[in-house]
Order: structure tokens, then sequence, then C-alpha cells
């Protein structure tokens, strides 16, 4: 069996939060063939140690790994319990096989892809500043931001004090006196984007998360959720080695490079579905006239091939009835 970490397998086999687990480790209460132990993250291979907690032989109940994607609407949080009775995104997608919890989170007002699993390992890596996963933000601003402003965000700038990591930006769409910029990030800091476009001059009236990672936002509408495909789960694990190379300072390996994504604006996602809707009338269209031309061609064709119905031959008057002929 594969090494797994002890502080995992006690909250599985205790039926405790993983802080919890930490407590009963720190605090002496476990043993590993034997040895008491201390560290919450010890590796251990449970096909040939024991664990035993307050002396008792644990034997975790496995369960099976949910991995979801949500598409978090407007005004619902993130938490899995709510005092002030708001709409909570693990409400949204209701009763599973096994308990999921919500990685990371999302404000209030902010839409778009969340994750929500029963992996811990998984939720850690994605979460911890350690690793340096990126989220991408599609941001509406109220106001259009100059180049020079926006080379500031990817230069870096103070929040409250304390600089924040070089962004990648990327102007997408003016609209009037509004504009889209998407913008991607290594941080999470408390409503960090909005208060970066703040601090440039420039409102944000509506944030959309579209990808962690490589994964993007795709194929849900808002409310909507997902499963993550095995191809998914694994490109985001691979993805999260490759950070951890990086911000460890080894440098990403030769495959890590990769091409900026482009992500659509609001507008360029309404026409999209506009020209889509286009294309499909358009082909019903020319379906019924092909139809139509089929059925013409058909009564074409029965009417030239009809056989004239056979009526009466021709010849002199008959002869009135009980007289004789006439001579003239």
């Amino acid at each position: 069996m594969p090494a797994e970490r002890l502080n995992r397998y006690i909250a599985l086999a205790a039926g405790v939060s993983r802080r919890v687990a930490d407590e009963m480790i720190r605090g002496g209460r476990v043993t590993v063939g034997g040895a008491p132990v201390f560290d919450p993250g010890l590796l251990w291979d449970p096909s040939e140690q024991e664990v035993r907690l307050d002396g008792r032989t644990l034997v975790p109940v496995r369960e099976e790994k949910i991995y979801i994607m949500l598409y978090k609407p407007d005004n619902v949080v993130t938490t899995m319990k709510d005092k002030e009775g708001r709409k909570t995104a693990p409400a949204l997608v209701g009763e599973l096989s096994s308990r999921v919890f919500p990685v990371g989170r999302l404000d209030f007002h902010t839409t778009g892809l969340l994750l929500l699993t029963n992996d811990g390992d998984f939720a850690y890596r994605l979460t911890h500043p350690r690793f340096g996963v990126e989220k991408t933000y599609v941001a509406k601003l109220m106001s259009v931001p100059r180049p020079s402003e926006l080379n500031v965000l990817r230069r870096g700038m103070p929040i409250e004090g304390k600089m924040t990591n070089p962004a990648t930006v990327h102007f997408l769409e003016k609209k009037g006196d509004r504009a889209w910029v998407s913008l991607r990030i290594a941080e999470g800091r408390y409503h960090q984007v909005r208060k970066m476009f703040e601090a440039i001059g420039h409102r944000v009236t509506k944030l959309r998360r579209v990808a962690i990672g490589p994964l993007e936002l795709a194929g849900i509408e808002p409310g909507e959720w997902r499963y993550l495909t095995a191809k998914e789960v694994k490109e985001l694990n691979d993805y999260v080695d490759r950070r951890a190379a990086e911000t460890a300072g080894q440098g990403p390996p030769p495959d890590a490079l990769r091409r900026e994504k482009r992500f659509e604006t609001p507008g360029e996602r309404a026409r999209r579905r506009v020209a889509k809707r286009a294309i499909a009338e358009a082909a019903l269209k020319k379906q019924a006239e092909k139809v139509k031309a089929g059925e013409a061609a058909k009564a074409a064709e029965r009417k030239k091939t009809r056989r004239p119905k056979p009526g009466r031959k021709k010849g002199p008057p008959a002869p009135p009835r009980g007289g004789r002929p006439s001579r003239h």
C-alpha cells in the first residue's frame, strides 16, 4: 500500500476533523508500531505498522475520493454553514455519498470556479502558499485603465503595507467607459483582486474566477456543478508538483511551458451564443427546404408517370328509347 499521512488516517478512523487529529497526535495519544509519534504529517505504511489511539487499534473507513467543479453564483458564501442563513456553496451540490468541503474561498459577490472535495491532501496542495497555485480572474471595471496602470499590477504593488507578487495581466475588452481585464495571481489575500484594482484607481463591479492552474471553468452555468474527470485531477496534481518545484527555486521542468489562455468576456460569450443559435436555425431551415424540395420532386414524378383514366369511346348517338331511329 502507498504511504499515507498520519493525521488523515486518524481523522478517517476516529471520525474527527483534521485539526482535532493533529491535536491528538501532538498530545501523545497516538502510537505507530508501538512507539509514540508527535508529527501529524508523518508518512507511514498501513500494511506494515499498526496505529493505536489511546491504546486502541484504529481501522479507517475508506471513502471514495470526490472532486467537483462548481460555478459559484453571486450572493453565495463558501463556508459549510452560515450564521446569517445565507445560501452556501455546499448546499448547491446537495447530499452525496461523502461530505465535501470547498477548496479555498470565493468572496460573497465573486462568481466562478470553485472546487469541492473530500480529499484533504488535494485541498491542502491547492491552497497552501508554498505551492504557489495560480488563479485566473476576469474583472469588469467601471473605468478603462491605462497601460501604465496595468504595468503596476504586473510589477507588484503594496496592499495594506505588504507587496503583492507580480501578476499576469491582459486587457480583454473595452465597451463604452467600462473595461474587462484578466488577472492571474498566485496569492489569496482577503479581497486582493478588488484591492489591487482600487489601488490603481479603478473599481471592480463584477469579478469571476475562470481558472485554477490548468483547470478552466467550462461546461456549466452559474449554480451548476459537475464531477472532475480523472484526467483533470491528474493534470491538477501534476501542475501542483511543477509549481512546488518552481517556488522552491528548482525551476520548471521542460514540459512545464504553456500558452497564455484567452478567456471570454461576457459580451463575447453572448455573441458566441447568438452565433451558435443562428447557425442551428440556418441548419434547420436548410433541412426543411431540402425536405420540401424532395417532396415537390416526388409529386412531380408521380404526376408525370400517372396514366389517364379509361373513358367512353366516341361514336354515333344512341337512338332514343322506345322510338325509331331518325332519318335525319
